[in-house]
């Protein structure tokens, strides 16, 4: 068993970048399942518009008011409310348009260590082995994808 006491723990920045910016408090990771308390400022997004194929992602409002971009709608969210994101169903992202912090605990699970990210926006994708601080992540864009035998001096 593992407790930790949110008070003793300092926030930290994270993603703090232009319209970006949060702050989280790290709960503890297990084999499978990670969690954080995560502050979203007012005005700001929590990370850029994005799809987990593997990951799966779960999010409960503790306080605070926001909405949740999908490629469907903008849905409001507040205190209580528990939203899912199972692995490759629809692209998500959190905008605090509120006057006040949204505070949630974000919850991730992955078996594998492996995940591959859509971002529809940008065009990119985004590839991790392991986790980290260890993990390697990949980022490309989709355009510039290059041959599978590219390099390959047997394969000319």
């Amino acid at each position: 068993m593992k407790i930790t006491r949110t008070k003793d723990v300092e926030w930290a920045p994270s993603l703090q970048k232009g319209k970006y910016g949060q702050r989280r408090k790290e709960l503890g990771a297990m084999a499978i399942m990670s969690a954080g308390l995560w502050e979203l400022a007012p005005g700001k997004k929590s990370f850029p518009f994005h799809m987990h194929h593997v990951t799966e992602e779960a999010m409960f409002v503790v306080s605070g008011k926001g909405k949740v971009r999908t490629p469907d709608a903008m849905t409001e969210i507040g205190p209580g409310d528990f939203v899912a994101f199972p692995p490759g169903d629809c692209a998500h992202q959190l905008i605090n348009d509120g006057t006040e912090p949204l505070v949630y605990v974000g919850l991730g699970a992955n078996a594998t260590g492996v995940d591959v990210v859509d971002y529809p926006d940008s065009g990119k994708i985004a590839s991790r082995v392991g986790a980290p601080p260890k993990g390697q992540r990949f980022i490309h864009k989709k355009d510039q994808q290059v041959d599978y035998f590219a390099g390959e001096k047997d394969a000319e």
